[in-house]
């Protein structure tokens, strides 16, 4: 009776490199092989091998390139694939974006310099190895946090802290608000899906956006009516229906600075004046926080009454401004759950009544529907975390105190 063949196993350099940590604990060769599918003179191979494959393993960019590596082959041209790959790694480490085309004219350069073969010409299939080699891949370009600055930054935190201290500011009268496009009946782009999908199909991608500015106080305790910027000056849907917001219209849905005077006259000054009658701190001075899009007013115009308003310099945005610092984005991930879960909670077991009921749904929602929940998805932000979003404005001011910052954390 003849023994059938066990299946060729080919380890990855990440696979080798844990069986060599595992025998340093005490693992038998035996018991790794039943574990990894291999043979026992496999394992021992790895170990008479184990200073190679470590050196090797070092050598690779990340986890990422040590899994998917199953040879410790090296580049034909070892000068060029150092040179570049250092190239690679600080333009990185400065930020600068760049593709496969640019690293394959910079390894022609280097090619060129180095007197390589001048036959190299830096193909696809070049490029596909050297990016498996150092466990490089294409990431989405996230933010605008090349164009901040950091010392600008620095500078107004400490300005900052001298300005509520001087001028007695309560935090809880100190406010920040921020205006964020919304696109109320768009699809997520990426889905969770099983091994045995082949694709994805998706919807027809909704272009429907209003603006939304939300605004709250340094101590999470208090938050102004959320502002929403639609198109229409009449939305059908708000026909005999009271929406839980306020709503303006502008002919792009843009925000603009009609729409922001009216917002501060008529909606933050009676709302933060409600608040201080509540908490019996109505001779305390207020400070609203902006940044200086060209939709503000200067701020000695929207000086009235004990309410005064400060900008952030220019590029600090992203750095400093609260309500950019996971707030507005945890808001957008509670409506999208909203927005998603919807159609998801009627039962149907006919997969083409499904797909059509969620076409269908998200034809029918309307304007009004749209506001309920983006308000919902505002009031569900926890007041922990509309506070931790100023811990970087007012950490000057928190160490001057002796009082500790609470870290943001990482969004769900």
């Amino acid at each position: 009776m003849s023994l059938s063949k066990r299946k060729r196993v080919v380890l990855s350099i990440k696979d080798k490199v844990d069986i060599l940590e595992r025998m340093k604990k005490g693992e038998s060769a035996q018991s790794l092989s039943v574990v990894y599918g291999v043979g026992k003179s496999t394992i021992s191979d790895i170990k008479k091998q184990s200073s190679a494959i470590l050196t090797f393993a070092s050598k690779l960019d990340c986890d990422a390139g040590c899994s998917k590596r199953k040879t410790m082959k090296r580049s034909a041209n070892e000068c060029l694939d150092e040179a570049l790959f250092t190239w690679f790694s600080q333009k990185r480490s400065s930020g600068q974006p760049i593709n496969g085309p640019l690293v394959c004219e910079k390894a022609l350069d280097f090619n060129k310099k180095l007197g390589g073969d001048p036959k190299f010409s830096a193909s696809q299939g070049w490029l596909d190895k050297f990016k498996s080699r150092h466990g490089i891949r294409q990431l989405d370009i996230q933010g605008e946090k090349l164009s901040a600055d950091s010392s600008s930054a620095s500078g107004f935190v400490t300005r900052f802290s001298e300005i509520l201290r001087e001028d007695g500011y309560d935090l809880e009268l100190v406010y920040n608000a921020d205006e964020s496009g919304l696109c109320w009946k768009s699809l997520p782009s990426k889905t969770l899906a099983s091994k045995r999908e082949v694709s994805a199909p998706g919807y027809k991608s909704s272009k429907d956006r209003v603006t939304v500015m939300v605004c709250a106080n340094a101590t999470g305790s208090h938050r102004i009516p959320m502002l929403l910027i639609g198109k229409s000056k009449n939305p059908r849907a708000f026909k005999n229906a009271k929406t839980p917001l306020v709503y303006k219209n502008q002919s792009r849905a843009w925000m603009d600075r009609k729409i922001f005077v009216d917002w501060y006259d008529n909606t933050s000054i009676p709302e933060v004046k409600k608040f201080l009658e509540q908490v019996g701190k109505q001779s305390k001075p207020v400070l609203l926080v902006l940044d200086n899009a060209p939709s503000h007013p200067d701020a000695e115009s929207l000086t009235r009454d004990g309410f005064k308003v400060i900008y952030l310099p220019p590029n600090v945005t992203l750095i400093l401004q609260p309500m950019d610092q996971s707030v507005i984005e945890t808001m957008k991930r509670n409506y999208r759950k909203q927005l998603l879960r919807r159609p998801l909670l009627k039962d149907n077991d006919d997969e083409k009544e499904k797909a059509d009921s969620v076409i269908a749904f998200f034809k029918s929602i309307n304007l009004k529907d749209g506001c309920y929940m983006v308000v919902e998805a505002w009031n569900l932000v926890s007041p922990s975390t509309l506070k931790k979003a100023w811990n970087k404005l007012l950490k000057k001011y928190y160490d001057d105190l002796n009082e500790p910052t609470v870290d943001l954390l990482p969004l769900n």
